[in-house]
């Protein structure tokens, strides 16, 4: 399987606050047309959004939007996309916006340390580049994701 994983940093206050999560997930075409011969972003569909958390009754729930930072690769009727463009010249580009809902759970099981458990609807729209033109894709989906944290301040 693909490697997944997300990464976040949360600030408190009371129980109202703010995160900032980045998620490594990738997308692979698989009912290719004739004319496509490899189509995936799978060294990153990252999502890097900025979330409003509520903590309600031991209960997070969150909302949020931000970008996606993508990493297309592709092969359009025998033409490779080169991977060698984008952002510091090494295939990544921002392609377009994303948005977020979740709901999620803390467990802590020693001081300041915790698991975390979290449902996450996503939803995103980009635009990346392929030889000789651009492909538009869409993505919803539904994220289950269990974790380890720290809490930095008590």
């Amino acid at each position: 399987m693909p490697i997944y994983y997300d990464i976040r940093v949360n600030s408190w206050q009371d129980q109202k606050g703010w995160g900032l999560k980045f998620t490594h997930h990738k997308l692979i075409l698989t009912n290719l047309p004739p004319e496509v011969q490899r189509f995936s972003i799978t060294d990153g569909f990252n999502l890097l959004t900025l979330n409003r958390l509520w903590s309600l009754s031991g209960i997070i729930l969150s909302a949020g939007a931000g970008v996606v930072i993508t990493h297309p690769e592709s092969t359009i009727r025998h033409k490779p996309f080169p991977e060698n463009k984008g952002i510091l010249n090494d295939g990544y580009y921002i392609s377009g916006p994303t948005a977020e809902i979740a709901v999620a759970k803390q467990y802590y099981f020693v001081p300041r340390w915790f698991v975390l458990g979290e449902s996450r609807l996503t939803g995103s729209w980009v635009r990346v580049p392929v030889t000789d033109g651009q492909a538009d894709v869409s993505n919803i989906s539904l994220h289950f994701l269990a974790g380890l944290g720290f809490k930095i301040k008590q």
